[in-house]
């Protein structure tokens, strides 16, 4: 069964840190004020603009010969590891919505710099969207990272195979292009393992995370 998620804005907390990495920056504290500023301002607008949604479905893993998800079957060596263990998963899309995509376009246009900015205040909101989602769920703690096509060996072609299970055009606007880019561009599809133990790991998902120690990369 596909489960439909809808967020206000107001809940969702962008952090300004995760902001200033997505631009470059070591830390928030590297930035100048100007840049600072335009965080804040472009933060504010997006949140204004942005419809966060998301839809998610619990199947079982086998990983037999590779990994089975009843849905889509892939060889992945890279997700077999960040499964193992694992005897069900949880898949999911969310999005930002179409005018908070359209707001970047705007943006881009008027100022390259401008359009720079909401663009990472976008990356960090939809990861901000999908921690939220990710601690709503059962057994939360038990989850490991969220594991996303293009990732290690995971091909991005299985973004076609996730949105069509999950019928994300009709459930939360989300579709594909011809080159298997999502728009709304600031949108997510991932596998989310449900372990036995509980997560050894606490950051974000495989797609952003920069721990090379961590178990399941």
């Amino acid at each position: 069964m596909i489960e439909l998620i809808k967020t206000d804005a107001a809940e969702i907390n962008i952090d300004p840190k995760e902001v200033a990495v997505y631009l470059g920056y070591y830390s928030v504290k590297s930035t100048d004020d100007k840049t600072k500023e335009l965080i804040c301002s472009c933060t504010k607008e997006f949140l204004e603009a942005a419809s966060f949604r998301a839809c998610i479905a619990k199947v079982p893993v086998k990983l037999e010969n590779g990994v089975d998800l009843g849905f889509m079957k892939t060889e992945s060596r890279s997700l077999q590891k960040n499964l193992s263990g694992c005897d069900f998963a949880y898949i999911l899309a969310a999005t930002t919505g179409f005018d908070a995509h359209r707001l970047i376009e705007r943006k881009s246009l008027i100022s390259p710099v401008c359009g720079m900015v909401t663009d990472c205040v976008g990356s960090a909101a939809i990861e901000a969207f999908c921690d939220k989602v990710n601690a709503s769920l059962e057994n939360a703690d038990f989850l490991r990272p969220r594991f996303s096509p293009g990732y290690g060996d995971l091909s991005i072609e299985f973004q076609k195979d996730i949105t069509e299970f999950l019928e994300t055009k009709k459930n939360i606007g989300l579709s594909l292009n011809d080159s298997l880019m999502m728009t709304p561009v600031k949108s997510v599809t991932a596998i989310i393992g449900i372990g036995k133990e509980k997560n050894k790991c606490t950051g974000p998902g495989c797609m952003i995370c920069r721990n090379d120690n961590c178990p399941y990369r």
